[in-house]
């Protein structure tokens, strides 16, 4: 299997473009989300390294769109972020035993 990477690519063709899309959105203030997968994890790396993105959102104060839509743009964004199941939750928990008479 080839290694899949793609970062040249988006580097030289397509961020030139993504930042005319980003200055026009930003303007119009018209939302947007979007992300490129640009290289892979090589399953046979001595390294573990993990995939790469472009990640850009564009998401306007919520109170200059419909609650509902803000709340899909927002579940999109957080998807692409952390996948499908979300944010990852982190838990401490501290045990001390005392003495015990």
């Amino acid at each position: 299997m080839s290694k899949y990477d793609k970062e040249s690519i988006y580097d030289e063709q397509i961020a030139p473009l993504m930042k005319q899309i980003i200055e026009i959105c930003k303007r119009e203030e018209l939302p947007m989300v979007s992300q490129f997968y640009l290289k892979q994890q090589h399953p046979d790396a001595d390294v573990e390294n993990d995939p790469m993105y472009s990640t850009t959102m564009i998401i306007p104060a919520r109170d200059k769109m419909y609650e509902d839509h803000h709340a899909h743009l927002k579940y999109v964004a957080e998807a692409m972020m952390y996948g499908p199941g979300g944010r990852p939750y982190v838990m401490a928990i501290t045990v001390q035993g005392g003495a015990h008479e």
